[in-house]
């Protein structure tokens, strides 16, 4: 897949990933659209299948899952440090560099959202450099491995589309993702 599809998943799948509210639900056929134009078959049938899927779907059914699924689910929250740290100290660390990367890369984060949060990570990766963006999502590759094998247990549709984003984000070596995540302290 080459970088200016990826980066048009990375969209697509950010999009996909947030609470499904009623702008959200008004937005799916155009997002269809867009994903049923993706050069990379496999991607758009996937998306499409999906945002499809979305749009059949009865609203208030679809928002009780997705609060079930990501808010109640512990191990598949969209929190990517959440599961490494949970609410421990280290978790702030890894928070506080995410943003610096976020700002190094001359992205502004708005709103109230965590730094960790997928879809907000995935926003990143359809603007910034990939070489930078591939890095921050690969670098959270085992939690992202980690939700999409609770999403598979639990038969969510949303696993599907988790199994795309391992597809396209670049594995990191741990030690690797560990530098990337919190680099040597000493001249911060």
């Amino acid at each position: 897949m080459d970088i200016e599809t990826t980066r048009t998943v990375c969209w697509l799948l950010s999009y996909t990933f947030q609470y499904p509210d009623r702008d959200w639900r008004e937005r799916l056929p155009a997002f269809r659209e867009e994903a049923e134009g993706l050069p990379d078959p496999a991607a758009a049938a996937v998306l499409a299948a999906f945002l499809q899927l979305a749009e059949e779907a009865d609203e208030m059914r679809w928002q009780d899952d997705y609060v079930r699924t990501f808010d109640f689910g512990r191990a598949s929250n969209l929190y990517l440090t959440y599961g490494q740290y949970g609410e421990e100290r280290d978790r702030g660390a890894a928070l506080l560099e995410l943003k610096r990367q976020y700002a190094a890369a001359g992205y502004e984060l708005t709103g109230g959202e965590l730094p960790d949060y997928l879809p907000l990570m995935l926003e990143f990766a359809s603007a910034a450099p990939w070489e930078t963006s591939g890095a921050l999502l690969g670098a959270r590759t085992q939690a992202l491995e980690s939700i999409r094998g609770k999403l598979a247990e639990a038969n969510s549709p949303y696993a599907a589309l988790m199994e795309l984003l391992l597809r396209i984000v670049p594995a990191t070596p741990s030690n690797e993702a560990q530098e990337a995540i919190l680099p040597a302290r000493g001249g911060n």
